[in-house]
């Protein structure tokens, strides 16, 4: 209707005026220009209606697709001192059992590791503010397939303040933690962010600032270290077991030995063998080519730091390692 309305209004227009110069009918005036104006208001106002609802769609679209941290309900908040408390529990436990844990208890309230690194960030960005304001917990959903390529190093603190930054806005943006975030030292995954921030906290409640520089190291390095830890009170444990048994020539069976409590370097070799690879102890039985006891025995062992010859003295054991020259493998658990 709106569109056919010009064509009307030029069809009257003709119909008064007629063709050429010819005389205008003044009784037709005022009637014309008041339909003109009709036309014109139509017009403006079509198109602001258009234009505001296409506004009011893009707006809510956007809206409704974010899945951005919400306010946990009820209200939960923590003062920067609470975050500390809980960052020391979380570092201690980290370096103990290589993981996290699955929350931490804060004010009777179970907070998950995702809600603690979204804490985590909120209270370093407070602090580097030089702020004291309580910080309001929200719902941070658990990253999907956390992932890590990252060498040990050294971020200064431009760096680490980048990286809360960079992970504070996207938990906030997407409700979520994030997989891993990158540095200049590679990508550095959930876990390992919310330890590394966690010691960051503890030192700026130790010392009334934030460190200047924060160490990074591979979230493998303390797997790595907690084997290797758990393995030598394995290792410590047989050895203390061995030592009790005497060094007697003549006497070779390791299960012989362990009945009567004495045998020579092959019963104590076996028996040592025996033990440490049921552990799931690398070791390897040894001998010598040449010497004075070309028929002597003794382990060795591989606890993540090369093979290494049994620490015989260790365990004040009646035994002992390598006599002559030549060495070989006699057998190996692997």
């Amino acid at each position: 209707m709106i569109v056919d309305c010009p064509k009307r209004f030029s069809y009257e227009l003709f119909r008064i005026f007629g063709h050429g110069g010819g005389k205008i009918k003044r009784n037709w005036i005022l009637p014309v220009l008041m339909l003109f104006g009709l036309v014109l208001f139509l017009n403006v106002n079509g198109v602001s209606a258009a234009t505001t609802s296409n506004a009011h769609t893009i707006s809510h679209t956007t809206t409704s697709t974010t899945a951005a941290a919400k306010l946990v309900t009820p209200k939960v908040t923590y003062s920067t001192s609470q975050i500390s408390t809980a960052s020391s529990k979380i570092k201690a436990y980290y370096e103990t059992n290589n993981k996290l844990p699955n929350y931490v208890a804060m004010n009777n309230h179970k907070v998950t590791m995702p809600q603690f690194l979204q804490l985590l960030t909120d209270d370093i960005y407070i602090l580097n503010s030089e702020g004291s304001s309580s910080i309001t917990l929200r719902t941070v959903k658990a990253p999907s397939k956390p992932v890590e390529s990252v060498k040990s190093g050294i971020l200064t603190k431009t760096q680490y303040l980048n990286l809360v930054q960079g992970t504070r806005s996207y938990i906030y943006s997407t409700g979520i933690a994030p997989n891993n975030e990158k540095t200049s030292l590679g990508k550095i995954k959930f876990q390992n962010l919310v330890y590394i921030f966690s010691k960051i906290v503890k030192f700026q409640n130790t010392n009334e600032r934030l460190p200047n520089s924060v160490s990074v190291k591979p979230s493998t390095t303390f797997i790595n270290a907690a084997k290797s830890s758990n393995l030598q009170s394995i290792v410590d444990s047989i050895g203390y077991s061995e030592a009790k048994f005497a060094d007697v020539q003549g006497q070779s069976s390791p299960t012989v030995m362990a009945h009567v409590g004495y045998g020579d370097c092959w019963a104590d070799s076996g028996w040592l063998y025996s033990n440490l690879s049921s552990a799931s102890v690398q070791v390897r039985i040894m001998g010598c080519k040449s010497g004075n006891y070309p028929l002597h025995h003794w382990v060795a062992i591989n606890i993540g730091n090369g093979w290494q010859t049994w620490d015989y003295a260790k365990y004040n054991s009646q035994h002992h390692g390598a006599l002559g020259s030549g060495y070989y493998v006699v057998k190996s658990s692997v």
